[in-house]
């Protein structure tokens, strides 16, 4: 693939300093045109996939957990995501519990939003006993 590249005026770098640390990962939200067969991009703000993520909002999680002990790994993870996510997008947690000593499938909404970020997912996905994770 070949590259582009983005012109960023002045003042937009300037709103964004903070953000723009090496390793940080950001969202540049550019205006795009086609001038003489050639793209053209212009970047109109940048901020951090963090923030965009939690401006997103509403966004819940349905765990299919296989093994009823993954509960209290997943429970783990919601925990610390409330401690260490003040600012983040919140949204309904649900889960499908399919372990071979219950009658069938058990769904349980934990009747409160839990922080919900693609990193949150992945933990939770990686957890002994989660078989996957959806977006509600």
């Amino acid at each position: 693939t070949g590259g582009y590249e983005i012109t960023i005026f002045s003042d937009t770098l300037e709103k964004a300093q903070d953000h723009l640390v090496t390793g940080t990962k950001v969202i540049v939200t550019v205006e795009a045109s086609l001038e003489s067969d050639q793209l053209k991009l212009l970047g109109r703000s940048i901020a951090p996939i963090d923030t965009v993520v939690a401006d997103v909002g509403g966004i819940g999680l349905k765990i299919f957990i296989e093994d009823i002990e993954a509960v209290s790994a997943v429970a783990s993870v919601l925990e610390g995501a409330v401690k260490a996510a003040q600012n983040l997008g919140r949204g309904p947690v649900q889960l499908c519990l399919m372990d071979s000593s219950l009658p069938g499938e058990v769904e349980i909404d934990l009747g409160q939003d839990f922080p919900v970020t693609p990193q949150i997912k992945g933990a939770i996905k990686s957890l002994i006993g989660v078989m996957e994770v959806e977006d509600l």
